[in-house]
């Protein structure tokens, strides 16, 4: 016991070592991010960007576009402009065109095959200026796609590609690392999860979790603006990714936690995640359909956040104040407040600001959670295996005994004063009959050889090798008592298996007690046979007989070790039919399907 106690410390300690390393090394991260690392003196510099500011701009109304109307930006490149540089500005579900002194620079709009949606995702829209482009007149027209981005302003950027590209990674990095870090932490709780679910039968608490890691991360991952960068031809899948992520993230949160709440919740938490599902695919439908785009229903899915996060804390709520001792308020039951804390101050400022870009409250607090809980989720698991390894040792100990006792009781069947009284037997036919006590000497060690092989047996054996053990016990009792015991065998099913020394104790009895002690001459009889889905065996013997309660005393261990065996082993079972001066007959069912177990 002490060494078990021994490797959960150890198991916990190496859990919690890894945590604080880990912990360790983005405290170091960081201070290596927010330090200077080096110090530079170079006399040339690179040429950045500068923002342009002095730009007109009108609302034009169109009937051919989505919402009826279309923004036009012009402004004129410098007269100082000395290098070939880029137009750069970035777009959220708009269409572009852009136009230097009249003539088309760029287009940006659905492609043609593209039947599933009308944006354009989110994009940045690169544009190369040469030198000999100064003093032109760059018009860009804008339509927005969706009503919510009519309004939404433009920052153009004219210079180095190379320096935006460097500007924005270091404004997205912060949320680019945390969205790594929790597709990178969920990955690994699903790993571990999955491999408990298929090797152990238990995970799906973890790999829930590291579902809903996994699918936070995509969905902050492909929330930057950084990310069409990485995928510039497929940025309207960065955007549904982004959105599925959020519309479907709840739903394994909501599994992770119901192994938190009593029966009682477990209802309206299922409930809830088939509402989810079920409006989800409502809005694909619609997607689909062409009647609305996933964005023209992210209000309907911000909706259902919230009433998920409302639910989740009434019902930690109802049971903190119903099953105050069985519910305490521990800190896995707090810091959930703080997630929803979070992604309400996240739904607050998409509103405020129109865009989701830079929001890092709820990701900074679910990761914080992920973490904490899936590392008390693999402690738990930890000490449920170390359960589950004592269960197993005190089982096996515990079958140990079994076999010792099996071994012992295998034994006895080999009674002491029957091997006396054989041996008695062999002496005495080797003062007349020599040939006779070395035939009975060779059936003897036969039949000793046969025990021994059985008690090494781990299972079942072949109905043929107990017949024949069989055979050579009752030749020998026939040797002592040549004129007493009649054997006879009608055997017609003899493909199945059996306990080893099953019917051996039966017909031991059935010649002891039937006809020996009682000094009468009588038959004992074997029959199997089957009737369909069962192998029945029949011992018979028209001895003295007794009652069954005093059958079952007259060898108690006997019999009762054969039937413990029968119904455990082979789901068998046993029947003892026993008469005053009628004999005794015992009939044993052993079902079919359960021949081999």
């Amino acid at each position: 016991m002490e060494k078990h106690q021994s490797r959960i410390d150890l198991s916990k300690l190496s859990i919690l070592l890894l945590v604080i390393a880990g912990l360790s090394l983005m405290v170091l991260l960081g201070l290596l991010c927010v330090t200077e690392n080096v110090e530079i003196q170079q006399s040339r510099t690179d040429s950045g960007f500068v923002t342009v500011t002095d730009f007109s701009c009108k609302e034009i109304y169109d009937a051919n576009a989505p919402i009826g109307v279309r923004q036009e930006y012009t402004f004129r490149i410098s007269e100082t402009l000395q290098n070939d540089t880029h137009l750069a500005f970035y777009t959220v579900h708009q269409y572009v065109n852009v136009y230097l002194d009249g003539q088309s620079l760029y287009s940006l709009k659905p492609s043609q095959k593209n039947w599933l949606s009308k944006t354009v995702g989110s994009n940045w829209v690169m544009i190369p200026l040469y030198r000999e482009d100064a003093g032109k007149e760059i018009c860009v027209d804008i339509t927005p796609v969706y009503e919510s981005f009519r309004d939404r302003e433009v920052e153009f950027l004219i210079g180095s590609q190379l320096a935006i590209y460097i500007n924005r990674l270091s404004k997205d990095l912060p949320q680019l690392l945390l969205g790594i870090m929790a597709v990178f932490v969920g990955g690994v709780f699903i790993c571990i999860g999955g491999y408990s679910l298929i090797k152990k039968h238990h995970g799906k608490s973890l790999t829930a979790l590291g579902m809903f890691s996994v699918m936070m991360g995509l969905w902050r991952l492909n929330d930057t603006r950084f990310s069409p960068f990485i995928m510039q031809d497929k940025p309207v899948l960065l955007f549904y990714i982004s959105v599925a992520m959020l519309m479907l993230g709840i739903v394994p949160l909501v599994r992770w936690t119901e192994e938190r709440f009593h029966k009682t919740s477990h209802r309206i938490l299922d409930m809830y995640c088939i509402g989810a599902a079920l409006i989800c695919l409502v809005q694909v439908l619609l997607q689909f359909l062409g009647v609305l785009d996933l964005r023209d229903t992210l209000f309907i899915t911000h909706i259902v956040i919230a009433v998920g996060t409302l639910i989740l804390i009434g019902n930690v709520i109802y049971e903190w104040k119903k099953y105050p001792k069985k519910s305490p308020m521990r800190l896995d039951k707090k810091i959930p407040f703080v997630c929803v804390a979070g992604v309400l101050a996240d739904v607050a400022a998409f509103y405020i600001k129109g865009n989701s870009s830079g929001l890092l409250f709820s990701l900074l607090a679910f990761l914080l959670y992920i973490v904490f809980m899936g590392v008390a989720t693999m402690f738990n698991y930890s000490e449920q295996e170390m359960q589950l390894a004592e269960k197993d040792r005190q089982l096996a100990e515990k079958e140990r005994k079994l076999t010792e006792r099996r071994i012992a009781t295998m034994m006895s069947q080999i009674r002491t004063h029957f091997i006396f009284n054989v041996l008695t037997a062999i002496s005495g036919y080797c003062k007349y009959d020599a040939q006779k006590a070395d035939d009975a000497l060779i059936l003897f060690s036969r039949y000793l050889r046969r025990n021994i092989k059985i008690i090494e047996e781990e299972g079942l054996i072949d109905f043929s090798k107990e017949l024949e053990q069989v055979e050579d016990y009752v030749s020998l009792e026939q040797l002592r008592f040549p004129e007493v015991i009649d054997f006879e065998k009608e055997i017609e099913e003899t493909n199945f298996q059996i306990p080893p020394l099953t019917i051996q104790p039966i017909i031991e009895n059935a010649i002891k007690h039937g006809l020996v002690e009682h000094g009468i001459s009588g038959t004992v009889k074997l029959q199997t046979m089957s009737d369909g889905d069962n192998v029945i065996i029949i011992i018979s013997d028209d001895g003295a007989g007794s009652t069954p309660e005093e059958f079952e005393k007259e060898d108690s261990v006997g019999i009762r070790n054969v039937r413990m065996r029968l119904e455990s082993m082979v789901s068998g079972s046993i029947k003892i039919e026993s008469n005053p001066e009628k004999g005794t007959k015992v009939t044993i069912q052993i079902p079919k399907e359960q021949e081999i177990r």
